[in-house]
């Protein structure tokens, strides 16, 4: 499956965890960082682990390895069809959509610095609700930098400016995700949205087989038109996180990580504050499978229209992530305090999330992907509502030779809000999108 709020036209962001060496290659790398992973490096450069690495997990193939320095783009057809883009009446409303996205993609390593920059600007255009018609943009950015050869400083943003949510959706078979991918704790059918997600990180190893980092990172969801959105609210999120771990061995890695967050609901001013502790270990099966735990306690206090009394609660989760020749894999679930994404205050969120890509020849390849977010306020409100979201989604990828593509992509999503009236009158979405694209590639420095 893909992830929800990713790009359909944003490439892969590359391995994670990446070993940080003492140097980035110069010139095109076919061959995946991770892959120089030795199952006891001890004393070597170490990686910044799950859960503290910001990069997130690969979807690529270890057979498709990792190529750099090179300039890609093209040019997206796509059509869909949704049977629920707006409830009228208490009952949905379904139409078609076209949309055009032209797409261009630069990466680049030299010996101490890497970064990959995307950016998909789009025109989308609905048969019936034209009201909807819009320019959409999408825009990644991923850089590292080694200041020094024990220092690193990342960067990574994920931009996006839609009317349809679900025609954000990553197909997975096409596009492996990779890097921030932003928690979703409700989807409204159509409606114009801003998603901006942004985080830091500076690590330094001080010594061996110890490293230390900061990481901050800040995220906001605004809908422009508030009349398209009853129930729903602005938010914005800013974390910052200082953490250490201490390496075992190549493969095995412990660690601790204290958190301080800032969560919003605007209008209505309803504001968290989280702290957390919470102790992690990941281990390092080999160069392409990696499993990490967390767990802690968590403090939250919520200001606004009524006060609420400091709340502990546990905090917990854990990933994997497994790539082999022609199959990768990706898991994630977590149990802990964080913003509403839509809601009129911050939640206690349980999350979980699977996806699976496979392919069944040199040219075609599917994926799988399921999602689950339940919800609960911290304190409930009258204009605040628990519920839930599922949603599963099978994608299709089929190349037609060098330069163009077929793309296939189903989802159902059902959520439960009662409250909340853009959701409550139609809960249950069905999505099919359906795409031809073109892609170039050009080498770049050669």
């Amino acid at each position: 499956m893909y992830a929800l709020g990713q790009n359909p036209q944003e490439p892969s962001q590359g391995a994670v965890p990446a070993v940080q060496g003492p140097e980035l290659a110069g010139q095109s790398n076919d061959v995946s960082e991770t892959d120089s992973l030795q199952p006891n490096d001890a004393g070597g450069h170490m990686v910044t682990p799950e859960p503290v690495s910001i990069e997130g997990y690969s979807m690529n193939f270890t057979s498709e390895g990792e190529r750099s320095n090179y300039l890609r783009g093209g040019l997206t057809f796509g059509s869909s069809y949704s049977d629920n883009v707006s409830p009228s009446g208490g009952q949905p409303i379904s139409d078609f959509s076209y949309s055009v996205w032209p797409f261009i993609t630069l990466d680049q390593v030299r010996s101490r610095q890497s970064w990959d920059l995307s950016y998909s600007p789009g025109f989308t255009f609905y048969q019936k609700t034209t009201a909807f018609n819009e320019s959409d943009h999408n825009l990644a950015l991923a850089l590292k930098y080694r200041l020094s050869p024990h220092v690193t400083f990342k960067i990574e943003n994920h931009f996006s400016k839609t009317s349809n949510f679900l025609n954000q959706n990553q197909n997975l078979a096409a596009e492996p995700a990779t890097g921030l991918a932003p928690t979703v704790a409700l989807v409204v059918p159509i409606a114009d949205q801003l998603r901006d997600t942004s985080s830091a990180q500076l690590s330094y190893q001080t010594s061996p087989n110890g490293l230390i980092g900061a990481t901050g990172t800040f995220s906001e969801l605004n809908y422009p038109t508030r009349s398209q959105v009853p129930g729903l609210f602005d938010s914005t999120s800013s974390t910052g996180q200082a953490f250490y771990t201490y390496r075992l061995s190549g493969k095995h890695y412990l660690g601790a990580t204290y958190d301080y967050t800032n969560l919003l609901s605007h209008p209505n001013g309803i504001r968290t504050e989280t702290h957390s502790v919470l102790l992690f270990y990941t281990i390092y099966l080999n160069s392409a499978t990696s499993f990490s735990v967390f767990a802690g306690p968590e403090r939250s206090e919520s200001h606004g229209a009524v006060l609420t009394p400091a709340q502990w609660s546990p905090a917990a989760g854990g990933s994997f992530g497994w790539r082999r020749e022609h199959t990768s894999l990706e898991m994630n679930a977590s149990r802990r305090v964080s913003g509403g994404g839509g809601l009129a205050s911050a939640v206690h969120s349980l999350d979980a999330n699977a996806s699976v890509r496979q392919q069944l020849s040199p040219s075609t390849t599917v994926g799988l992907s399921a999602n689950y977010s339940l919800n609960e306020a911290l304190r409930l409100l009258p204009s605040t509502s628990n519920g839930h979201l599922v949603s599963g989604t099978i994608s299709f990828e089929r190349r037609l030779g060098a330069h163009f593509g077929f793309d296939m992509a189903y989802t159902r999503l059902h959520q439960s809000y009662n409250n909340i009236a853009a959701i409550s009158r139609a809960p249950d979405v069905d999505h099919v999108l359906v795409s031809i694209s073109y892609r170039f590639e050009r080498p770049l420095g050669r």
